[in-house]
């Protein structure tokens, strides 16, 4: 299963995140996510790679980018592509309302 994570932290903002897996009491990198942010301190992007153990190197897997507004925040979803070694054009987005309280309710979905 999985376990435990590792994270680097810069100025109280999470930057990466390592997730292992536990095999037999071994543990071996998994998954990375690097994140990063404006100067609210909101989440503008969070990017994520998986350890590829043959190349012994992490490879990119998705990319979610958040853009905010006044009202909305907008998650656009993108894979890697490594035939293209670049990221697919967004395969989908989510727009969540921010009500009086900033709490976030899903307005739309689409793939």
């Amino acid at each position: 299963g999985l376990v435990g994570s590792e994270m680097c932290i810069r100025d109280r903002l999470m930057t990466a995140k390592t997730i292992f897996r536990n095999e037999d009491g071994h543990l071996f990198r998994h998954l990375r996510y690097t994140y990063t942010y404006d100067s609210e301190n909101r989440v503008t992007s969070k990017e994520a790679f998986k350890w590829d153990s043959v190349k012994e190197a992490w490879v990119p897997y998705f990319k979610l980018d958040v853009e905010y507004t006044d009202s909305e925040v907008e998650l656009n979803y993108a894979r890697w592509n490594s035939r293209t070694n670049g990221y697919d054009s967004y395969t989908q987005t989510t727009v969540y309302e921010l009500n009086d309280s900033n709490a976030a309710l899903m307005l739309a979905s689409t793939k």
